[in-house]
């Protein structure tokens, strides 16, 4: 149980000292997997930055990597890695890029790319689609991102115009591409056909859906299928639902319309192997599930192991913490405010969400109390 104010920056400055080492020592070393997601809280949070004066000479031909910027995987593409072949890197932010590639040799030789990073982005077109049109030789490609600052949806026909037709020796595109605050007519939204139908018509199985509203406009989800990513965005209730058994890690949000029962039952079904859900939406619930309802509506998620509803309304730490709303077997972490979670366990007493606190072997608060509750550690008998 602690604070989650840890020391974020020594965590980045260790792994980044871990990473020159491991090249220094090892300058055989052809394949290359440096993640450590177990030390993060957040989905997918990145822990390396690459020096803009690094100096690589390495025969890595595999790379899968995290780190904070932009900048930091320009670095990487600059000419240090002769033989790499393939990149996979996780990216904490895509702004504020200023990094220019020197040595172009990299990035035209490479063969496999795949580039994923949540924190919105308003610079897929001047920084992400340059980068990618220099890939000449690029023959996999996998894009998990969320954009803004654009003036038109990410699209079928953007996808086919911008990328597959600029790309000749493209064999395999993996996508999965939120647009966000495209200020659009509504009565010009295009159909879920028209936003498809350019990528069905060259073979790919695709899925889609577009939401909208005035405030913060429309946005639009597209992503290929079946889906081997193993971490995922939704940002509106329309998600369309599915089966995506390699999804991990799963971040929930909607700043308009709260997520009710049936639709977290949907999530549960489409994610069955779901093992860290984030869940960020301040609206309270519209129809909060009765305790005298049906154990049958009950929703399990049988192997989530970290709960994060910190940004919430304290409506979803009901909704997932009272055992007549949802099962969680495998709880372990929780990411909660304390002084929700003093209401929602009515000051550790409340037998209705003890069965799903009582496994915690980690609560993470946003502040911590100066003297805890005589029966806190009852409550939660691991920590």
């Amino acid at each position: 149980m602690f604070s989650d104010k840890s020391g974020g920056e020594r965590i980045k400055e260790l792994f980044t000292n871990i990473f020159d080492n491991i090249l220094i020592l090892c300058p055989k070393l052809i394949y290359l997997n440096f993640h450590s997601q177990d030390v993060c809280t957040d989905i997918s949070r990145p822990f390396l930055t690459v020096p803009s004066t690094a100096c690589y000479l390495s025969n890595i031909v595999h790379l899968n990597i995290g780190v904070c910027s932009f900048d930091d995987c320009l670095c990487l593409l600059d000419g240090y890695f002769t033989q790499l072949q393939t990149l996979i890197v996780k990216i904490g932010h895509i702004i504020d890029t200023s990094k220019i590639i020197r040595n172009s040799k990299t990035v035209s030789d490479l063969k496999c790319f795949s580039l994923t990073s949540f924190h919105r982005t308003d610079e897929y077109d001047t920084q992400v689609l340059p980068l990618l049109h220099r890939m000449l030789q690029l023959e996999e490609l996998t894009l998990s991102l969320v954009v803004d600052g654009r003036t038109s949806l990410i699209d079928g026909t953007h996808l086919v115009d911008n990328i597959l037709n600029k790309l000749s020796y493209l064999q395999v595109f993996i996508f999965n591409i939120i647009t966000e605050y495209v200020r659009i007519d509504e009565e010009l939204l295009p159909t879920l056909d028209e936003i498809k139908r350019p990528l069905v018509e060259m073979g790919f199985d695709v899925n889609c859906y577009i939401d909208y509203n005035e405030f913060y406009k429309c946005q639009c989800h597209i992503y290929s299928l079946p889906v081997t990513i193993d971490a995922m965005h939704i940002h509106s209730g329309k998600f369309q639902g599915g089966l995506f058994m390699t999804v991990r890690e799963l971040y929930l949000k909607d700043l308009v319309r709260s997520f009710e029962h049936v639709f977290f039952a949907q999530i549960a079904q489409a994610f069955p192997l779901l093992k860290k859900l984030t869940i960020f939406n301040r609206n309270k619930l519209i129809q909060q599930q009765a305790k005298c309802e049906s154990t049958a509506s009950t929703i399990e998620f049988s192997h989530l192991v970290i709960l994060n509803v910190a940004m919430s309304h304290i409506d979803y730490a009901k909704q997932f913490l009272f055992d007549f709303n949802t099962c969680l077997p495998s709880l372990n972490r929780l990411h909660i405010k304390y002084e929700d979670l003093v209401i929602v366990t009515e000051n550790f007493t409340n037998k209705n969400a003890y069965s799903n606190c009582s496994k915690l072997q980690h609560i993470i608060l946003n502040s911590i109390p100066t003297v805890y509750p005589h029966n806190f550690y009852l409550y939660f008998p691991l920590l």
